[in-house]
């Protein structure tokens, strides 16, 4: 999927999905790494959705069972903190996630 407009994002990140694929475009990301972006979003917010979570409870603990999660359901591609890196920092800018600890 080329076009990040396309990515459906649902769960308690739907709200700030607009802004981010924006945010990532005016970065310089591709369409198609933004989009990526966006899918890996997407993911995130339906697993909080499904444990009842929002976006406060992005801390270390929480984005490690979710990368832990991701791995055994066999996913191949963003199974690293690293991944999520460009997400957790446009949550942390607006106060939406918890910077993590230094």
């Amino acid at each position: 999927m080329a076009d990040p407009s396309r990515v459906r994002i649902g769960g308690p990140l739907a709200p700030f999905a607009h802004g981010f694929g924006e945010e990532l475009l005016r970065q310089g990301y591709r369409p198609n790494a933004a989009a990526n972006q966006l899918q890996l979003m997407a993911h995130l917010s339906r697993w909080l959705g499904a444990k009842s979570l929002d976006a406060q409870a992005l801390i270390p603990p929480t984005i490690t069972a979710f990368l832990a999660d991701r791995r055994a359901a066999g996913y191949r591609l963003w199974l690293s903190p690293k991944a999520l890196a460009p997400l957790l920092a446009y949550l942390c800018a607006l106060g939406a996630a918890s910077p993590p600890p230094a």
